[in-house]
């Protein structure tokens, strides 16, 4: 079983306009390691998209191979 890291962005002058992000790097062997991930894609997400929040992350199940 292998995880993967999802973020749930909003836009901020737009409610309701939310969407999944997905990460580039995983699956991750561990939901522990997505979870990490999940706060990196956070933290970038802040740092680099403006008007744009995280409200949420989630590590899904996943069958794929890890990196």
């Amino acid at each position: 079983m292998m995880f993967e890291a999802l973020v749930l962005v909003c836009v901020l002058f737009q409610p309701g306009h939310c969407f999944p992000v997905g990460d580039n790097r995983g699956p991750y062997k561990t939901y522990e390691e997505c979870q990490a991930r999940t706060t990196e894609m956070t933290k970038d997400i802040i740092e680099n998209i403006p008007y744009h929040i995280p409200q949420g992350w989630k590590c899904a199940k996943s069958e794929g191979i890890g990196t």
